[in-house]
């Protein structure tokens, strides 16, 4: 069989996994990804085991086809043609810088190829680039480190500052911080260098500090953060008037001038007085923003600070859909890496996503479609057709331009049967009933528990 047609089946069967495949062919070119890593590189080296082998097969164990860095390794030694000590000893020196370098360049040309999908794009605010700012902490791995044998506390390997595209759902930019225990505005200078005029910064109230604020204003970038209420000096100024009404609550909206280092920057304070308390039993919350009423409303504003949840989804999908923590990982370098590596196939996944969104409809993949079965699925095909598909067969991807690699895509794209992968709205929690511990015996027979229960049946 030709192996055109060999594709062409799954294709058929699955063409989802081949959406995969391509899209990680494009975006993540081996001669690419080593030339980023000998600009970005510092003190690591590549001899014998180069960084795109290194990239690929850590993919593979986030994109969980493979359960472990070592389970990746046997299946690919022969082609690595190294030691398992190397490969960790290389995994574990790869410098953060080069992670935030790679995902940075990818996801600029993720951006180009989504940008080329019709309807693929979200608006937020209209006119503006809008994106999500939140940090996330790396979980405890195991005990493996010598002088981690010696304690009960749980490791942190790590943490990391992200930055989400809103209108694209691309992670565009990575701050790792190899100290589990740092504040996350520690890594706000550093991600302050990377800020553009025009960028439009949501986050929560944990980024609101007055040196970032006027860090954001002074680049040329504005914000909507809600407000700290110890981190800030400032003066309230005019009445507080009714804006109107959103989905969670109603607006108000009152001058304020902030005030840091001799400075003042005068932007908006927007109220929204909830309907339903959060979970930390707050009625209000408060939101500062330092765009004009021309750019965005008050009501614009709360709507648009009401969506930051979408970052917190995307780092659920890292977690629950992709494999983003390795727990053997001990080593900070090596666990920074492969949360990387996870960060570039959630962006793969979000080009797919893209032409999924562009060829069915936004409401239909919100509302129907389950990136968990949809992963399941393309992990469970994706070994069998590495080993059938010959390599010679994703190299005409490899070169597309965007607008071609998107056609491509959205016509994979419709081949797509939404109802292999339905999502299950789940319905609301049982509560959990008063338990009872045994005096003497610990353990009970599920049957007997049964039988108990034909028994009372009328």
């Amino acid at each position: 069989m030709l192996p055109t047609a060999i594709l062409d089946r799954f294709v058929e069967r699955c063409p989802a996994v081949v959406m995969i495949r391509a899209t990680l062919e494009r975006l993540l070119r081996p001669e690419r990804l080593d030339q980023i890593f000998e600009q970005a590189r510092q003190r690591q080296y590549c001899k014998q085991l180069l960084f795109s082998q290194v990239v690929a097969l850590m993919m593979s164990v986030a994109t969980r086809t493979h359960k472990s860095v070592h389970a990746a390794y046997q299946a690919g030694k022969e082609s690595l043609g190294v030691s398992p000590a190397a490969l960790y000893d290389k995994i574990n020196h790869i410098e953060p810088q080069t992670n935030s370098i790679v995902i940075r360049q990818t996801a600029a040309d993720a951006a180009k190829i989504i940008d080329s999908m019709q309807a693929a794009k979200k608006e937020i605010l209209p006119g503006l680039e809008v994106f999500y700012l939140d940090g996330n902490h790396l979980a405890a791995t195991e005990h493996r480190l010598a002088e981690l044998r010696v304690t009960r506390e749980g490791p942190l390997p790590g943490q990391s500052l992200a930055l989400l595209d809103a209108q694209r759902e691309l992670i565009v930019d990575l701050v790792p911080c190899e100290d589990g225990h740092a504040q996350e505005r520690s890594l706000l200078p550093e991600l302050l260098e990377r800020i553009v005029a025009m960028m439009v910064i949501i986050a929560d109230r944990n980024f609101c500090t007055s040196k970032f604020l006027f860090g954001l204003a002074a680049r040329g970038a504005f914000f909507v953060i809600r407000q700290h209420a110890s981190t800030l000096h400032f003066r309230l100024r005019g009445r507080r008037r009714r804006i109107g009404k959103v989905e969670t609550g109603i607006v108000y909206e009152q001058g304020m001038e902030l005030h840091f280092e001799g400075k003042t920057l005068s932007v908006r304070r927007i109220t929204l007085w909830l309907y339903a308390p959060t979970e930390s039993g707050d009625k209000e919350i408060n939101i500062i923003t330092n765009l004009s009423r021309k750019q965005a409303t008050a009501l614009q504003a709360a709507e648009a600070y009401g969506t930051r949840w979408t970052v917190e989804h995307a780092f659920q999908t890292l977690t629950d859909v992709l494999c983003c923590e390795v727990k053997t990982l001990g080593y900070p370098q090596a666990a920074l890496f492969a949360f990387s590596t996870a960060v570039l196939a959630y962006n793969a996944y979000a080009v797919v996503k893209a032409a999924l969104r562009a060829t069915h409809g936004r409401a239909v993949i919100e509302e129907n479609l389950s990136e968990y079965h949809l992963m399941t699925d393309v992990a469970v095909t994706y070994v069998g057709m590495d080993i059938a598909v010959p390599d010679a067969c994703w190299d005409s991807y490899q070169e597309m331009p965007p607008e071609a690699f998107a056609n491509a895509l959205t016509k994979l794209a419709g081949q797509v049967k939404l109802s292999r992968y339905p999502k299950k709205k789940r319905g609301p929690k049982k509560p959990r009933p008063t338990r009872k511990s045994a005096k003497q015996n610990h353990h009970i027979a599920t049957s007997r528990v049964l039988a108990k229960r034909r028994e009372k049946r009328p």
